[in-house]
């Protein structure tokens, strides 16, 4: 062989074997970087989805808490409204023209009651929402009348001859229909039974059950041997089908002794309408309500009490599936199952990972009532279908890698140097770009921006680099704001409490987010109100932005009111009136307890509105007493009256302690509440040291008992005393 071509094969050998290693290498590393970067992505994803699945689920289950608050708040005051039905004066003659009036054995016109009315199909309409479910599935137009009440007689009632609850009952239809529209959409029937068997259903319909005992119905029993309202599990509506939940309320005679119940009934599908799967994340979800109930031995469980299923096409949407009897959730991860559950029965939100229906799957769970959790479902093999996609890309990428190289080794080798150099400068240059735009970034340089162009992996970092400058810009901004509303409603809080001859005041204000709804205020005033001091505390529903913002307007409109002449319960009145015009049908409300002082005469008059009453501690006997009288919250209605209480007798060191509900109801670890009865423990034993003593201590025992968790509302405190040198 000549020595050119021992050379040649030299030389080849010398350049093949390091390509052939290196090609070899290469694909070992490649492999195992699809590997990792599979891994990584698919880590990712499964974080990614644990966070917003958490999220999702909590922003439902606030929303599911605050349609049940404003129901319970409904039928609160639809029970106030059967009571002075009640207890309304009674005419001579009976007048039922506001009721289609039916009796237990009804089985057509013109039987029992019925010829004092028109026969119950006269006057009823169809109206949207309103339907009947067959037992085939089928759906029917449910006619209804909204103004009027459908009214069953109790049984043996003589023709002619209504007793006197029924004629109260069958003044209900316009009350009822405020309610309505004050509670919106969601209040479907308002059902009210007496103890004597007088039933009425608003608006009516002529397809109520008239042959039930009413006195039977589970709602009804609940209500009677409750003292609030209470919620009923998942059932059947009467007449309709439809599976519902109702929030009843227990209804006193003028005597004070148990006259019946009332309740409104909302369809479940309607109050979880807005509940939908969480389709940016995967679309094979599960949506559920699931009880924590204990089991043989004491430890909690969950139960299954709904689940989502699709409504009929006529419909739309989404829809609910109630069980009769709940059934369990099932897992083999009995760690994981028992963790979610005792979170449920806690209260606390979580995501944890399990096994269900025999896949890997993201469980995201909130609260939305007492042992009750909105819980989503979703196969984490969906979330990593996009990790897959990934991993068969590189690949397949790896594979036309391959073939592509045996194809051109030769003139690989040639052009080795000139690919690296113009590889490496290609590479490095818009790596070096993004190295340098990162820095600007984290100096604070928002407006930074890199060339993006082409279709590789660096130019899709470049683009989702420059989308990510403004959006933490923008996020910048948000924090900045939200810090600047937090500074501005502290600062409309009093920095120190007013020196005031003969009182002692003191006042303490925690948010539990950066911005909140409680607020307290001191009002010394001069002119027609001389000698006087106004002390305020309320509570806006829910916290943040939107509370801090209702809260400053009832500040603005409270102020000067209460410095012109009036009681409080007149102050009251007029606050309310003004607020009600902007919050009324909005479901945003707040509460309000107003005290005016007068430290010369040891006197004081006060006015609630919907706030718990305050407290007052006489050291020297130990006894404790509440201040309360009668008040709706401000921005329900804008005809409500406010009563003034008063005061007139306190002696120098008597201490009063108007507070908010997030003192009281707040909770520990164990999902024990602080109560009132620790309040006022701790309210005894530092009231000989005054009003600052009172708010230290209070706060103090507070933060003991709550340990770790955190404030779910936020809590004011305000304590004034009379000192001994008040009459100077």
């Amino acid at each position: 062989m000549r020595i050119r071509w021992k050379l040649f094969w030299l030389l080849a050998a010398i350049s093949l074997v390091p390509l052939l290693l290196l090609r070899l290498n290469s694909q070992r590393s490649l492999s195992q970087l699809a590997g990792r970067l599979s891994a990584r992505v698919g880590a990712h994803l499964v974080a990614e989805a644990q966070v917003r699945l958490g999220r999702t689920v909590e922003d439902h289950a606030r929303l599911l808490a605050a349609r049940r608050q404003s129901l319970a708040q409904a039928v609160a005051m639809q029970a106030d409204a059967v009571e002075q039905a009640l207890a309304a004066p009674r005419s001579a003659s009976p007048d039922l023209a506001g009721a289609i009036v039916v009796t237990p054995a009804l089985t057509g016109p013109g039987m029992g009651m019925g010829h004092l009315q028109p026969p119950p199909e006269a006057g009823c309409i169809e109206v949207p929402g309103y339907f009947r479910i067959l037992p085939d599935g089928q759906t029917l137009p449910l006619p209804i009348d909204a103004s009027r009440l459908l009214l069953r007689l109790p049984p043996g009632t003589a023709p002619g001859a209504p007793p006197a609850t029924a004629v109260a009952l069958a003044a209900l239809p316009r009350p009822l229909g405020r309610i309505a529209a004050l509670a919106g959409p969601l209040v479907h029937f308002q059902n009210t039974i007496l103890i004597d068997g007088t039933a009425a259903v608003y608006p009516a319909f002529p397809a109520w059950p008239r042959r039930s005992n009413p006195l039977l119905a589970p709602w009804y029993l609940a209500a009677v041997a409750a003292t609030a309202p209470v919620w009923t599990p998942p059932q059947a509506e009467p007449g309709t089908g439809r599976v519902s939940v109702a929030v009843a309320s227990p209804v006193r005679a003028p005597d004070g002794s148990l006259a019946g119940a009332t309740a409104i009934f909302t369809p479940l599908d309607d109050m979880l309408a807005s509940v939908t799967s969480p389709g940016h994340i995967a679309g094979d979800v599960e949506t559920l309500l699931v009880l924590a109930v204990p089991d043989a031995a004491g430890a909690p469980r969950l139960l299954v009490e709904a689940g989502e299923v699709m409504r009929t096409p006529r419909h739309g949407g989404h829809g609910w599936l109630a069980f009769v009897t709940p059934a369990p959730l099932d897992s083999p991860d009995a760690d994981a199952l028992a963790a979610m559950a005792a979170d449920v029965a806690a209260g606390r939100p979580g995501v944890r990972r399990l096994a269900y229906q025999g896949r890997d799957c993201l469980a995201a769970y909130a609260k939305t009532g007492d042992n009750e959790a909105l819980a989503q479902i979703v196969p984490v093999a969906d979330v990593l279908a996009e990790a897959a996609a990934v991993a068969g890309d590189v690949d397949g990428s790896i594979r036309r890698l391959y073939a592509f190289g045996t194809a051109i080794v030769g003139a690989v080798m040639l052009a080795l140097v000139f690919l690296s150099l113009s590889a490496s400068r290609a590479v490095t240059k818009p790596v070096l770009a993004l190295t340098n735009a990162a820095r600007r970034l984290a100096a604070g340089d928002f407006s930074v921006r890199v060339p993006a162009g082409g279709r590789d992996e660096i130019a899709e970092l470049g683009r989702v680099f420059n989308d990510l400058a403004p959006t933490l810009d923008a996020h910048v901004r948000l924090c900045e704001t939200i810090e600047l509303a937090s500074e501005i409603q502290r600062s409309l809080l009093p920095a120190h409490p007013p020196a005031v001859p003969g009182l002692r005041l003191a006042a303490v204000c925690r948010y539990c987010d950066e911005t909140g709804g409680d607020y307290y205020d001191f009002l010394p005033f001069d002119g027609p109100k001389a000698g006087l001091v106004g002390l305020a505390v309320g509570d806006v529903t829910g916290h943040g932005l939107e509370a801090a913002l209702l809260m400053t307007t009832a500040r603005a409109l409270l102020r000067p009111r209460a410095a012109a002449p009036g009681t409080p319960g007149a102050v009251l009145a007029d606050v309310n009136r003004e607020l009600a015009r902007d919050t009324m049908g909005s479901g945003r409300f707040m509460t309000l307890f107003y005290l005016e002082i007068d430290p010369a005469a040891g006197a004081a008059a006060y006015a609630r509105a919907g706030h718990d009453p305050a407290l007052r501690h006489n050291p020297a006997t130990g006894a404790t007493t509440e201040l309360t009288c009668r008040g709706m919250i401000l921005g329900a209605t804008d005809d409500a009256r406010y009563e003034t209480g008063r005061v007139a007798d306190l002696a120098p060191g008597e201490i009063l302690l108007i507070g908010s509900d997030g003192l009281w109801e707040a909770r520990n670890a164990a999902d024990e509440m602080f109560g009132k009865a620790r309040t006022a423990t701790v309210l005894a034993a530092a009231a000989p040291d005054g009003p600052q003593a009172v708010c230290d201590a209070l706060m103090s025992a507070l933060d003991a008992f709550r340990g770790g968790v955190p404030l779910a509302d936020d809590v004011t405190l305000l304590a004034v005393a009379i000192t001994e040198t008040a009459d100077t």
